[in-house]
């Protein structure tokens, strides 16, 4: 019988929340360090009480954090990064976005986790959790990242945008908008090269130049014509 895992979360940021409240629902148990919330001497006890310490910080502090440690422990390091590549700690990148809002336990079960090749198995990394994984090379790890931050993040920009003006400018609620929104991204799951719609797919070049006219002195006006050409040269 596998050993039950005892868990230390190293921080206390979005992602520090979300997987806390993700070990509660699965009814791991756990404890949490942040360093503006403890002190040192907490975190030495929590250390030696601990068999897998998972260090949700920023990217550009997890070495130094792991360095401090040394030898002072033989635990399992995990570190969440998308891009971090790291000797001294491995890495388990959850493939979901995360908001200020917690999610329920099948949204989080349903969130791959992201190796690299030869890491040891997902279940000796983060024992108890049920998550489906995939393993990619390391000196990929920076690409893959990338495509999590253009699909998700910038995307999110440009819906921003849509929501914004649909409110400010149009004067529609933001309610009017969600069927759109809805329906882009059930197309983009069920077909996600046959997605793309409306002018640009029918090479519609009057429609395409009254859309730009009316983003004249609009800092999406260079957005649209970079699409453009995106679309032109796939």
């Amino acid at each position: 019988m596998r050993q039950v895992p005892q868990y230390l979360i190293i921080g206390n940021g979005k992602m520090a929340k979300h997987f806390c409240h993700y070990l509660t629902l699965l009814g791991l148990p756990y404890y949490q360090w942040a360093r503006k919330t403890h002190s040192v001497d907490a975190l030495t006890a929590l250390l030696a009480a601990s068999s897998h310490i998972i260090l949700l910080i920023r990217d550009d502090s997890i070495a130094d954090f792991a360095s401090t440690l040394g030898n002072s422990t033989r635990k399992t390091l995990i570190h969440f990064s998308g891009q971090l590549s790291s000797p001294m700690v491995y890495g388990a990148h959850p493939l979901m976005t995360f908001t200020e809002n917690l999610y329920d336990e099948a949204t989080y079960r349903s969130m791959p986790f992201v190796l690299e090749e030869g890491s040891p198995a997902f279940q000796d990394l983060l024992p108890g959790i049920p998550n489906n994984t995939y393993q990619i090379p390391a000196p990929l790890k920076a690409y893959y990242h990338m495509l999590c931050v253009i699909s998700a993040n910038f995307t999110c920009i440009l819906w921003q945008k849509f929501f914004h003006d649909l409110q400010e400018k149009l004067h529609l609620p933001l309610e009017a908008g969600l069927p759109y929104l809805t329906q882009a991204f059930r197309n983009i799951a069920q077909n996600p090269q046959g997605a793309v719609t409306g002018p640009l797919v029918r090479k519609d070049e009057k429609t395409i130049q009254a859309n730009l006219h009316a983003l004249k002195n609009d800092a999406f006006y260079p957005i649209y014509l970079a699409f453009k050409g995106l679309y032109e040269h796939s």
